[in-house]
């Protein structure tokens, strides 16, 4: 029997454990659901709801097994660390849905799933802290737009994830702030998870949450889908409203899905898009936005394909570099033309000049507007005060990280000229690189290893880091503004996971979609991490 075949058997989860609290919390006048054994390990979207529907698991069952697995594997056994916040209103909300749910059917396209947030996205229920102390137990006035968007499709939020303290690093191997700690990769414990969103990352790849919501800057969706084995999506700039979300760099920062399956995260897109008027970068997405993602998802989606290999990001690490040439040889296989492309190396030595002049600056006055928009009662109403209170003996932030909120605080105002160069001429620099590539090739796409190295050691850790450095390549999305789907593509000798990025031009998502589709279910290489196994069931089903 294969291990494969061994995890799989052991995650038939039955939740007749929790039958009483799901009994107790929805009511006599609902049916006992059958008990019949569900896949908890892996579960998607569609999966849930078959479950549900067929009347195998209702929501509180559902949400109680993750709290469970919470408690197990993030509170104690290795310990994990993902959740800065656990919500206690959880399974409240899945009785209300389980509720509706024998009244009226599925509430909406996300009916009981259970979905984590990065601490910097705004609940009204939930401290949102951006993993800095100066904001722990603080409460936003209201939800984020797209906290709001995921409870209006009948989602349920389990809980905030830690993240890298004001999305700004700090640790090599990601997922440390003063206010969360330092949280662990689930497939190497002596690593960190990748940042910024290094909460929802790890908790998503360990079965922890269904699903995600992450944001990302330069690569803070990308890194952790990298280390964990995960689907990410960063959209393209302005599809899904920031509106509630503590900035870092308005030129750049997306908020996106953490998932297993590239159906899931189609799935929990379609319930992000749309203009709104809290957050006018979402007007460029009028006209080209969707509101179901999931009828792209063909799983033929190759045969005929033009994808451009950027050649660039080749050299960090040789089994990156082997699982790479392996995905082309697939593609190849189901008919895509694999095209070698090189982008110019003056355009990537200038990715982090622009970044670091774009994204420092407007950070400092960013920040203060968003901090305008809570409570009075917050201690810390601008970066300074940030500094000021995160300067004090025993503060336990970053050195790193106060040292860049010490530059951010330095630099000019927004009519700096090299500020106002920077922002006319770099991204506009790389959307034209990216177009020049799909045009004059004839491509669909671009395709290149999300990452150049494997998970990196966090501080005191036992591991080693012994990557090449070649050019970034989450910074082609991340300047731009335009969308990136990340895969699994398999694993390094000792258990790593690799990823592999599409990459297309502005309001692409339903070409890479189903590009990143079809490769998917061509390979399969997604795998849970062993250090978070299925749990026994609690009893057995009848």
């Amino acid at each position: 029997m294969s291990r494969f075949t061994r995890t799989r058997r052991r995650a038939l989860v039955t939740l007749a454990g929790v039958a009483t609290v799901a009994a107790t919390l929805t009511g006599p006048a609902q049916a006992a659901p059958k008990q019949e054994p569900f896949m908890l390990t892996e579960a998607t979207v569609s999966g849930i709801h078959e479950a549900i529907a067929s009347h195998h698991l209702t929501c509180v069952q559902l949400v109680q097994a993750y709290l469970n697995r919470i408690a197990a594997y993030d509170k104690a056994g290795p310990k994990l660390n993902s959740y800065i916040t656990v919500s206690d209103q959880a399974v409240k909300r899945a009785a209300s849905l389980d509720r509706s749910f024998a009244r009226h059917g599925f509430t909406g396209s996300l009916h009981c799933v259970p979905v984590i947030l990065k601490d910097n996205i705004d609940t009204a229920d939930m401290p949102t802290t951006g993993g800095s102390k100066t904001l722990a137990g603080t409460y936003p006035k209201k939800n984020a737009s797209v906290t709001q968007r995921l409870l209006e499709a009948g989602a349920v939020i389990l809980g905030k994830g830690n993240m890298d303290e004001w999305a700004h690093g700090g640790s090599p191997g990601g997922g440390y702030s003063s206010v969360g700690g330092q949280t662990l990769d689930p497939y190497d414990l002596t690593r960190g998870p990748g940042g910024s969103s290094a909460g929802p990352g790890a908790a998503v790849g360990a079965n922890l949450a269904a699903t995600g919501i992450g944001t990302d800057t330069l690569g803070s969706l990308r890194g952790p889908a990298a280390n964990n084995d995960l689907v990410a999506i960063k959209p393209t700039m302005g599809l899904v409203s920031g509106a509630g979300i503590i900035p870092f760099s308005l030129t750049f920062d997306v908020a996106g899905p953490l998932t297993r399956t590239v159906s899931d995260g189609a799935a929990m897109l379609s319930a992000l898009t749309g203009v709104d008027s809290k957050d006018p970068r979402t007007k460029a997405s009028a006209g080209h936005y969707s509101t179901d993602y999931t009828k792209y998802l063909k799983a033929d989606k190759l045969s005929g394909a033009r994808i451009g290999f950027v050649d660039n990001f080749n050299g960090g690490n040789t089994e990156i570099d082997a699982a790479t040439q392996r995905a082309l040889d697939t593609m190849r296989s189901h008919g895509a033309t694999i095209v070698p492309v090189h982008l110019p190396d003056s355009l990537l030595s200038s990715a982090s000049s622009v970044y670091a002049t774009i994204s420092d600056l407007e950070f400092k006055y960013q920040l203060a507007d968003y901090l305008a928009t809570r409570p009075k009662s917050v201690p810390v109403k601008t970066l300074a005060d940030v500094i000021a209170q995160s300067s004090q003996p025993d503060f336990p932030i970053s050195p790193a990280v106060l040292t860049r909120l010490t530059q951010a605080e330095s630099r000019g105002s927004l009519t700096d000229p090299a500020y106002q160069q920077a922002l006319a001429t770099g991204p506009a620099s790389f959307r034209n690189g990216i177009d020049s590539l799909l045009t004059a090739n004839r491509l669909d796409g671009l395709v290149f290893p999300n990452a150049t190295c494997p998970a990196s050691a966090y501080p005191g850790s036992t591991a080693t880091n012994t990557c090449k450095a070649v050019p970034s390549s989450t910074a082609l999305a991340s300047l731009s503004g335009y969308p990136s789907v990340t895969v699994p593509n398999g694993f390094t000798a000792n258990g790593l996971p690799i990823s592999l990025a599409f990459l297309g031009t502005a309001f692409s998502e339903p070409e890479l979609i189903g590009l990143s589709y079809s490769f998917e279910q061509a390979t399969h290489l997604r795998r849970p991490p062993a250090s978070t196994p299925p749990l026994a069931p609690t009893t057995r089903g009848r």
